[in-house]
This record gives C-alpha cells, structure tokens and sequence, in this order.
C-alpha cells in the first residue's frame, strides 16, 4: 500500500477549508493534513478541528519548504503563481486552485515551469471531474450534436462572498470576475470544443454590487463573444445581482448540425435534441452525479481530490493540469482586456 501523501494547506478560507476538509476526512487512508500556513486565527481554530495535529507556519515559504509532499494552495489570486512557482522549486506536488493566472505572463512561466518539473501540479477545475459534465464530452465525441458549432454559458447568481480584505473585489488582486469565476466555464466550454479560442470581444460594468471604491472595482455584469481556431463560437453571459446568495443559476450547453445539448442541472439531468426527429421535446438524459462539500455544492468537488492523490501517486499528468487549462485562464484575461480597451483581442 503506497504511503500517505503528507499534505499542507496555504490559506483555510472558504475553499480551502473545503479542501482540508475532503483531503483529511474523505482521503483519509491516502492523504494526511501536517501543516498550515494562515493569518486568521478563527479560521486557523476551525482547522485545527479538522486536523489537531497540523504544524502551524507563520511564513509560506516556511510551510513550503518543510517535509512535505504535496501542497493545497486556496490563498488569494494573484499569490498563485509565486507560490506554485516556489512549490515546484522546493519538489513538492501542488494542488492549484483556479484560475492558473491573472495574467497572461503568469500563466506562461507556470506552463514553462510544469513543463521542467516532474512533479504533480492540478488546476483546482473540478468541474471537469464531474460525471455529469463528463457525460456531455462523451455525448459530443459520440457524435450526439454532430459537428459542435456553438457553445454558450448563461449563469445569473448573487453577488461574491466576503473574502479577507476584499481581494476578490479588486481586478488587479483577483483578474476580474471573469477570470476569478468564469474560467470554470471556459475551461468546460473548451473542453468539450476541443479547439482554442482565438480571439474575443467582451463587454461588462459594474452596476450594483460596488464595493470598493475606485476604478478596479471588478464588473458584476458582463457578455462575452468567442471564436475557436476551427470557427466554432462561443457566448457567456453572467449576472452577479440577480439572485440573493446561496441561489445560482446556471445553464450550459453546445449546438451542432444534428442537435443541441443543453444542462438542466437542478434536476441532474441533461435535454437533448436530436435533428430529424418529430417529437419537440428533448430526450431526458438522466446523470448520477456527486455535488460537493462547501459553497455550492460543487459538482466534481468529491472526484477531484482523489484524482490528484492518485496522480502524485502514479506520478502521472493530471485532467486539469496547466497544459490542458490554460485556454480557459487564457480567454477570460483576454475577456476583460476586451472589457478595457474596447477591442476584438486576439489570444496569443
């Protein structure tokens, strides 16, 4: 029996908290909890309830640099990539939660340094661990819309959740809401198009939900428009005010030649339309999925964790890895610089 991946946690807040929960309690016989690195002290309480026995680090590098094998990284946006670049410096296997990077630059050296290392390094994109957003790739290569030619996100929602000093409200801390929340469903859309995006134009403002003051105050409304290296296209539409927290509402899907996939995610079910045929109504297409533990019960938040256990213990690439999502991180930054300028941007 392979030993226990030795775990340490940067950040305990809303989502890391999660993770330290289904790492330590769910993973039990493969993985342990030994250390955490935190700055709040009733958050740093409530993990300790968890796991007692964690060594507490003051300093990331600390953490970083103790005996460990893999760490879960939950802090802030723009700490992501220093630290999983001082992660992978130091040999440890990281857990990464999204987006890769808020800039363009950051997700390049994080996909060079992957590229070098031999270690383990997940995109937290659970999503795509999901059985039931699996079924909808599986559907697609199986030929169930014919060519997919469209893909379209639709999510109206609440507004964010407090985050400590406010960072998920300031662009140049988060990337915008774009790429803070939204590069899920990029990621998903690209996936299952399997083919880059190419270039954007994007539209967004913020109308109600302002926070911050100042001009980096991110958007809780905005459109975006995409086209894929093959032509296909793209469209999100996302709405931060239309519902009261924890509601969400959120619909997906893709439209080929010989038909259209389309989420109903409050019943677990996916409607498919079939080209041709005589009925109106869409072939009900029921998916025994698993909703996650924490804010939203995420779907694939049960699988993802397993997986990157069983990654580091293969020592094999994972789904989610940066080669594989970096598009979606990718054409949410262009998104906002879409935003910004005014302009058709082009995705290098």
């Amino acid at each position: 029996m392979a030993k226990k991946v030795r775990m340490g946690f940067i950040g305990v807040g809303a989502m890391g908290y999660s993770h330290l929960q289904v790492f330590h309690q769910q993973c039990k016989k493969q993985a342990v909890a030994v250390a955490l690195c935190a700055s709040n002290r009733e958050r740093i309480r409530r993990a300790q309830e968890i796991s007692p026995d964690m060594e507490l680090f003051k300093k990331e590098s600390d953490l970083i640099e103790s005996d460990l094998d893999a760490v879960v990284i939950s802090s802030p946006n723009f700490t992501h990539v220093p630290l999983a670049l001082n992660c992978l410096k130091a040999g440890k296997h990281v857990f990464l939660e999204k987006p890769v990077g808020i800039t363009a630059k950051e997700c390049a050296q994080l996909l060079k340094a992957t590229q070098k290392s031999d270690r383990v390094l997940m995109i937290g994109h659970e999503l795509r661990y999901s059985a039931y957003f699996t079924k909808i790739k599986k559907l697609i290569n199986q030929g169930a819309v014919g060519t997919p030619l469209m893909t379209w996100c639709k999510e109206f929602r609440g507004p964010f959740q407090p985050k400590s000093r406010e960072w998920i409200q300031d662009r140049r801390k988060s990337g915008g809401c774009l790429v803070d929340k939204n590069c899920h469903h990029f990621d998903l859309m690209n996936w299952w198009m399997a083919s880059r995006p190419k270039r954007v134009s994007a539209f967004g403002s913020n109308a109600v939900n302002r926070v911050i003051s100042g001009p980096n105050q991110v958007h809780d409304h905005a459109s975006a428009s995409w086209e894929y290296a093959n032509g296909a296209k793209g469209t999100l539409h996302l709405s931060l005010f239309a519902h009261k927290p924890p509601k969400e509402t959120l619909e997906m899907g893709v439209v080929g030649e010989e038909g259209i996939l389309q989420t109903d995610l409050d019943n677990l079910n996916l409607l498919h339309w079939k080209k041709g045929k005589r009925k109106e109504e869409p072939r009900i297409i029921p998916v025994k999925a698993t909703r996650g533990v924490g804010w939203g019960g995420h779907l694939g938040f049960a699988e993802i964790h397993p997986a990157f256990i069983k990654a580091v213990q293969a020592g094999k690439s994972p789904l989610t890895s940066v080669e594989n999502t970096i598009d979606g991180t990718l054409l949410a930054i262009a998104a906002e610089e879409s935003i910004r300028t005014k302009k058709t941007v082009t995705i290098k």
